[in-house]
């Protein structure tokens, strides 16, 4: 998992995991009264789906329940309760996809999938808004047409 994406959300609601775009949908912060990890999009905390009966990431309205609580540890975020770290589903490095909870994997080293880095805002790498991207083929913020191949 070599990309270093970054935690976002999709649909405003299902975490997963895509490229740094700066939006407010892959900035977090710990709020300390609710001892949750809230998005900056809306307020909203981290919460796994059903009250905890998933293993499925969204952000929720918060309500402090055990579903929502993470602790940092090291490279991991873990929940106290179920001790169940946030992990990147089926070891996936792919735009969009989905972050749900899992067991530790404990083989040494860790699980690359299972591992996180906090990065805070202002000591973030600057998000490019010009040039040409390689990875996706398109120039940065430069407006364009598509036009088909279809003979007229």
């Amino acid at each position: 998992m070599g990309s270093r994406r970054y935690l976002d959300l999709i649909n405003n609601r299902n975490m997963v995991i895509k490229t740094a775009n700066g939006r407010k949908t892959q900035i977090w912060y710990f709020h300390q009264q609710s001892k949750t990890i809230r998005t900056r999009l809306n307020n909203q905390s981290w919460d796994i789906k059903n009250a905890g009966k998933t293993t499925n990431m969204q952000i929720w309205s918060t309500n402090s329940g055990w579903f929502q609580v993470f602790q940092v540890q090291g490279e991991y975020f873990v929940n106290p309760t179920n001790n169940q770290v946030l992990d990147v589903t089926s070891s996936k490095d792919e735009e969009g996809q989905a972050v749900g909870v899992a067991n530790r994997n404990n083989k040494k080293g860790g699980a690359e999938n299972q591992r996180w880095q906090i990065i805070y805002v202002d000591k973030a790498d600057k998000i490019r808004t010009k040039g040409f991207n390689k990875e996706f083929g398109f120039h940065i913020n430069r407006p364009f047409y598509i036009r088909s191949r279809m003979p007229m």
